[in-house]
């Protein structure tokens, strides 16, 4: 079967080019998500010979993740990140050995037991932080998030303050590894979207500029993960000490000090980045709806903030569900076809891949509703999803390769926003917008904004 040339594809189409007018560097998602509702739910950008399949619709893209006839592909920006994560559980291909087995041995470390364990960490970061807003009256949400979480990931996952919320300020080793992650993220989204030939000239260039704080980056790692390994620290219950020590349950083997690393960086990297552009969404509409900080805050008093009551807190979860369904922070996923099939009826051949477009599909009409694209946590109310039976929500990916950090980030998330609801009122600095302004870097991610706070005291 050969890949059918019927597609829908933005115009106009140059010869020999291809689609060089239907992309946007910048904003290569969202601008995709706009095109669907011309082009409908599965059309194709082409450059040169590189033929793009994008599926949008809600249906098409739940039959993208059936494990039969589809799999996932390490293309566009995840690829990307293999420069810093290497064979970590993100990037790894999936024949490769070694993801099988660090997907076994951590699979404990995300269970319910080991979440209880990480909540006390959870909230000396959120003490932490709320602490260091006192006597303030704005803070910057992107970088009050990104230090948030790399702290949590740092606590929980090794047992390590970063110093993102001292007084001294964080050491300069994690000062490279932000700006190094700012860098490649960057390059990560821009380069997918690329015209060939002159992408591969401007990789060449950024890659210059960030090799040496990855090695920076990658050192510091190796020191974490040799001080505890030729005891320097103590045995620690985290994520570090489970992949020291747990052999793989299938062949018994441990894992290699610098696979360990590559999970590490895994973490730090893709850990803090999706769930920093989840809670700088949420705190966003929390900023603009007083209703629904309301909402939090009430819960937050019922239910308290222990592990039991934060796992419970069914509204905030609500919200924060709404926000991954209409900004997931990983906009889509590659599926490379297993056999020769029809897909929305187009003919796609075995080992052609597409680009399962999230952001749209969370947000198709016919699978959501006419309100589909309106801010609204009700709808995940157990009497409101019974409308919605044929509902597609993959924030978290699909599959075996799904992400195993899915409870950690919810538990995380719901447990710094209750917090910073209880702990101040939040109002937006400067003109509010209907939707929060977006941009892309691999992820999706609010444009930084402050709040004015204002302590609730009590």
């Amino acid at each position: 079967m050969k890949l059918d040339t019927r597609f829908p594809h933005p115009g106009p189409r140059i010869p020999v080019i291809g689609d060089v007018f239907g992309a946007d560097r910048r904003r290569p998602t969202i601008h995709e998500m706009h095109l669907a509702e011309t082009l409908g739910p599965i059309f194709e950008r082409k450059l040169l010979s590189t033929h793009l399949t994008i599926v949008t619709g809600g249906e098409l893209a739940s039959a993208c993740n059936s494990e039969d006839n589809w799999a996932r592909a390490l293309a566009g920006p995840t690829l990307k990140f293999r420069d810093i994560t290497g064979a970590g559980l993100f990037t790894a291909r999936t024949r490769d050995p070694l993801w099988g087995k660090a997907r076994r041995v951590l699979e404990p470390g995300f269970a319910q037991a080991a979440l209880r364990v990480y909540h006390d960490a959870m909230a000396s970061v959120a003490d932490d932080m709320i602490s260091s807003w006192g006597g303030r009256t704005e803070v910057d949400i992107h970088e009050a998030m990104t230090n948030a979480t790399l702290e949590v990931i740092a606590r929980a996952g090794f047992s390590r303050n970063l110093g993102l919320f001292s007084t001294e300020g964080a050491d300069p080793q994690v000062k490279d590894l932000l700006s190094t992650l700012e860098k490649v993220l960057s390059w990560a989204s821009e380069s997918s979207n690329d015209i060939p030939g002159i992408g591969h000239i401007r990789g060449m260039v950024q890659q210059r500029s960030f090799q040496r704080g990855l090695a920076g980056a990658r050192r510091y790692v190796d020191t974490i993960v040799a001080d505890r390994a030729d005891g320097r620290e103590p045995p620690r219950n985290d994520l570090l000490g489970l992949m020291l020590d747990t052999p793989d349950p299938d062949t018994g083997d441990r894992l290699p000090h610098h696979n360990i690393r590559d999970q590490v960086l895994t973490f730090l990297v893709a850990g803090h980045e999706t769930t920093a552009a989840l809670l700088e969404i949420t705190l966003w509409y929390l900023a603009t709806r007083r209703d629904l900080a309301e909402r939090v805050v009430a819960e937050g008093r019922e239910r308290g903030f222990d592990y039991q009551g934060v796992a419970g807190m069914r509204t905030t979860r609500s919200i924060l569900n709404e926000a991954l369904r209409l900004w997931p922070a990983v906009p889509g996923y590659f599926r490379v076809s297993r056999v020769d099939q029809q897909l929305g009826g187009y003919d796609i051949p075995a080992g052609h891949s597409v680009f399962v477009h999230a952001l749209a599909a969370q947000r198709d009409t016919t699978v959501w509703g006419p309100d589909a694209a309106q801010f609204d946590p009700d709808r995940w109310e157990s009497k409101a999803l019974r409308r919605y039976p044929n509902r597609f929500f993959t924030p978290f990916g699909t599959g075996p390769r799904s992400c195993i950090g899915r409870a950690f980030a919810m538990q995380e998330s719901a447990l710094l926003v209750s917090r910073i609801a209880a702990a101040y009122e939040l109002e937006l600095v400067g003109d509010a917008t209907d939707e929060p302004p977006m941009r892309e870097r691999g992820t999706l991610r609010p444009e930084p904004f402050s709040v004015r706070i204002t302590s609730r005291g009590h």
